[in-house]
């Protein structure tokens, strides 16, 4: 698959050259770290999630070092937060934080799956990001490349615009699940940028609240991937079929006996109980084909 991503970044760093200087550029792609080039896209698959499920949660790698903006310590911290929230869920086993010696650039599914492999995971969490810190530059705007589309941000002069993108697959069957991005902007045109050391302040910054919004974006994705999953598919039409089932260890507060539900259900366990009850139907459809 193309690095769409990296050409539409250098489409658009071309057409700022000719309005202001850039301090700092640096990406990393969800897309080139699963489909590296002469990779053929894979034909969606129908997916079989058993709740309660154990997600890997990690940064896409960068194809070389100069992409990492964040050291070890940094990208750790920030994933540990997101796994803080997920971890409330009660159709959600366990989080584990991937460190980024496990991931290969353009490893693709197969180095995806030897992490499942590792850690147990049924579900995948990456993230990518694109970081841009700029300096006596007006009127730019720059636009980055998602899993699912192209997003555009419009900036002033002396700022740090952080862009976090978190894409969910399933990873046995190798279907995106959902996806939701969460952005940052900070500085001023009153506070140039001056030496490397407010850069990578401006650029920590930027990070630690583009994650706080993305943390904010996944729970609401993750209701409208709720929402849709009840229907029988992934994503709408077009995408994969989705059927869900409990096993012996689930004990959420959406309790499944027998396809019917008891006891009360929270916001947090609205999720689990479509899924579970997507299960519940397509169990029945079964058995009546059967019959």
């Amino acid at each position: 698959m193309p690095s769409w991503g990296r050409r539409i970044a250098l489409f658009a760093l071309l057409g700022l050259a000719a309005c202001g200087s850039i301090e700092v550029h640096k990406a990393t792609s969800t897309l080139d770290y699963l489909y590296p080039k002469g990779t053929p896209a894979l034909p969606p698959q129908d997916v079989s999630l058993q709740v309660p499920v154990r997600v890997a949660l990690a940064f896409a790698p960068g194809g070389n070092s100069y992409d990492s903006v964040l050291s070890e310590v940094e990208r750790t911290a920030l994933l540990e937060r997101m796994a803080a929230d997920m971890r409330t869920r009660d159709f959600v086993k366990g989080v584990d934080v991937i460190p980024s010696s496990y991931l290969t650039p353009g490893g693709g599914f197969d180095n995806l799956d030897q992490v499942a492999h590792a850690f147990g995971s049924d579900v995948a969490v990456l993230l990518s990001y694109d970081q841009s810190q700029f300096s006596d530059t007006t009127g730019w705007s720059i636009t980055y490349w998602t899993v699912v589309g192209a997003y555009v941000v419009k900036g002033e002069e002396n700022q740090t615009q952080t862009f976090l993108d978190a894409a969910v697959f399933d990873i046995k069957s190798r279907a995106l699940l959902f996806r939701a991005a969460g952005t940052a902007t900070s500085g001023s045109a009153a506070t140039p940028v001056e030496s490397m050391a407010v850069l990578h302040s401006e650029s920590v910054a930027g990070f630690d609240a583009a994650t706080t919004a993305l943390i904010a974006q996944l729970n609401l994705a993750l209701e409208e991937f709720g929402k849709q999953a009840a229907k029988g598919t992934v994503r709408g039409q077009g995408t994969p079929a989705l059927a869900v089932s409990a096993s012996e260890e689930y004990t959420g507060v959406a309790k499944f006996e027998n396809g019917r539900y008891t006891g009360a259900l929270g916001a947090e366990s609205l999720l689990a109980a479509a899924l579970l009850l997507l299960g519940a139907a397509g169990a029945r459809r079964a058995a009546r084909g059967r019959g």
